[in-house]
């Protein structure tokens, strides 16, 4: 019996002792992503704390290496991590409930990867969705991906502006005016026309996985606003806010 006793108290502190060496692993790849910053316990957004290691749960920490793995290449560590070291934009909140979270990460990934419209085509939804919702952090990080992926320059203004679609008429291409002036129509009315769906489908090619991928890609964006308003996810410092509170 003080045998079988011995035996669980070793393993017991073999255990306690891998957790630890584990935690102190990911404390130390946080730092080396926040560039050797020291991880505090100050808020990552006004309302939700901030989900760092090695304070998450297995699944929060699954997510959150997920999130740092695709997201870092795409925005940047600036626009991925806060001061805290947790993750900028609707990734805390998603961190924060991983079981839902992971399923929305997992279709922002596949609007960006699997998205049968071009990089430019979507940008400019997904921007017309920020515009509406003036969600500061999704204009912040999508400004700058729609503008390496070929959108011109003088549409951002517009797009900002909630412009009238005739308004960037020569200024976006065919398709990306036909999606503009689709969601605008959707943002506006809570409906589309039988005239700009057919309109925006031509533009399109007449390509119905397309017309299905422009509504899915508003509909996540849609789902990613209201995390960035409803928590009230802040941007980097100094960085000025796209839309006037």
């Amino acid at each position: 019996m003080q045998l079988d006793s011995n035996k669980r108290w070793t393993f017991a502190i073999i255990t306690t002792a891998a957790a630890i060496a584990a935690m102190q692993a990911l404390s130390r790849r946080a730092r080396l992503l926040f560039g050797g910053a020291a991880l505090s316990t100050t808020k990552a957004t006004a309302r939700l704390p901030p989900m760092v290691p090695p304070n998450l749960d297995a699944a929060q920490q699954a997510l959150y290496d997920t999130i740092v793995d695709t997201r870092i290449k795409v925005i940047g560590r600036e626009a991925l991590f806060d001061d805290a070291g947790a993750l900028r934009g609707p990734w805390n909140p998603e961190v924060a409930s991983p079981a839902l979270g992971q399923h929305l990460e997992r279709l922002a990934t596949a609007v960006r990867t699997e998205n049968s419209l071009e990089a430019r085509v979507y940008e400019v939804a997904i921007l017309a969705v920020g515009a509406h919702w003036t969600a500061q952090f999704e204009w912040y990080a999508h400004e700058k991906i729609a503008r390496k992926a070929g959108v011109a320059e003088a549409a951002f203004p517009l797009i900002k502006a909630l412009a009238p679609p005739e308004q960037l008429a020569g200024i976006l291409e065919p398709d990306e005016a036909a999606a503009y002036a689709l969601a605008r129509e959707l943002l506006q009315t809570s409906r589309v026309s039988d005239a700009t769906y057919a309109a925006t489908k031509a533009a399109f090619g007449g390509d119905d996985r397309k017309m299905a991928d422009l509504c899915m890609t508003m509909g996540c964006y849609h789902a990613v606003s209201t995390i960035l308003n409803m928590f009230e996810v802040a941007l980097p410092a100094g960085e000025a806010p796209p839309f006037r509170e």
